[in-house]
């Protein structure tokens, strides 16, 4: 009975995906499975998902992330670690602070609050969530509304703010693409043994870091030794299938969660979505004014750069308004990569100290 439960929830979720793609709601494959599964499970309780599947999925999410990180990227961070460092530090103090009033004024238990307000991906930080024991359907659905605001403000938002200032001549950034060859690249050398190659470091990474203890360490190991091997080699290639793929299980591990008490939940969490959007709009406009009177960056690409939407959304809209699209990328990517491989560890030392 249990096997046709998980193939049901599976078919649910594969439904859902489609369905959202066909309508254009942002990352269907996770949003739109975990919506199709979530509403089975509140109305007839008949969802359900292995909790193994977690582990997969962060597994290949890491990995995914880790392959964002490429040698062009560490070569331009030293001429970008004074915005970057300024980003994540007021990125971090905007979780911490929106956390703290979500758990003292909304009666949310702290880590919930505080991972619902984290700026990283949806899948990620939904399934982040389920390792730390926070309400996963809750963060998922705060992380959910913050993606699809972020998308149908900010551009909005950013034309206005910009609205007289003009052209402005970027400074490039190193753009050049160095082969490599190390013994492993000669021996990985096409795309199917790329592929196993990659899935079996991500699947192995993600094993690790379960089996070790560290909150979200599946996630965390896997992005940490495909990031590193993505610095040093061209050994890593996975197709956006098994991203997607990954996403949907996401989805339906995520989805699987809600209960009739989620839905009667929702209502409470406009409030906390108001209060995550203004403070996310004020952190854009005064790291944006900072660096942009500093010389550090231009006002609009600053703005796109500190939006907390996705890495490739963001730089697409920022390609219509003569934005620096790879200085938005050199602080958007390793924005995401703090997002879900720092703070996590930054939310768990916060419910400590806090409890203590």
């Amino acid at each position: 009975m249990e096997l046709i439960r998980i193939f049901a929830t599976l078919a649910i979720a594969v439904a859902g995906f489609l369905i959202g793609r066909r309508v254009g709601i942002p990352v269907p494959a996770m949003i739109g499975s975990m919506l199709a599964v979530a509403l089975v499970s509140a109305f007839t309780g008949f969802a359900l998902m292995p909790t193994p599947i977690k582990m997969i999925s962060q597994g290949i999410s890491g990995a995914f992330i880790g392959m964002s990180i490429t040698r062009r990227d560490v070569r331009n961070l030293p001429h970008m670690i004074k915005p970057l460092s300024l980003l994540l530090m007021m990125l971090t103090a905007n979780t911490i602070v929106l956390g703290i009033i979500f758990h003292m004024f909304f009666g949310w238990d702290l880590m919930t609050g505080l991972l619902s307000c984290v700026a990283g991906g949806v899948a990620d930080i939904s399934l982040i969530a389920m390792d730390m024991d926070a309400d996963a359907s809750t963060v998922a659905i705060m992380q959910t509304v913050r993606l699809a605001s972020v998308l149908a403000i900010f551009p909005s938002w950013i034309a206005f703010m910009t609205k007289d200032i003009g052209e402005v001549e970027h400074e490039p950034l190193d753009m050049t693409i160095e082969p490599s060859n190390t013994v492993l690249d000669r021996i990985i050398c096409t795309p199917r043994r790329k592929l196993v190659f990659t899935l079996a470091v991500s699947v192995l990474g993600g094993v690790t870091g379960y089996l070790s203890g560290v909150p979200a360490g599946a996630l965390l190991f896997s992005l940490v030794a495909i990031g590193a091997l993505n610095i040093f080699t061209d050994a890593c290639s996975m197709p956006m299938t098994i991203k997607r793929t990954a996403q949907v299980l996401a989805g339906s591990l995520v989805g699987s969660t809600v209960t009739p008490e989620t839905i009667a939940h929702l209502g409470s969490i406009v409030g906390p979505l108001v209060i995550m959007m203004i403070m996310y709009m004020l952190v854009n406009f005064v790291f944006s004014f900072i660096v942009s009177k500093t010389g550090m960056l231009d006002m609009r690409s600053a703005l796109f750069a500190s939006s907390p939407g996705g890495a490739s959304d963001m730089a697409l809209i920022a390609a219509d308004l003569g934005a620096d699209l790879t200085k938005i990328a050199s602080l958007q990517i390793p924005r995401a990569i703090y997002a879900a491989g720092i703070m996590p560890q930054v939310a768990l030392l916060v419910v400590h100290l806090l409890d203590a």
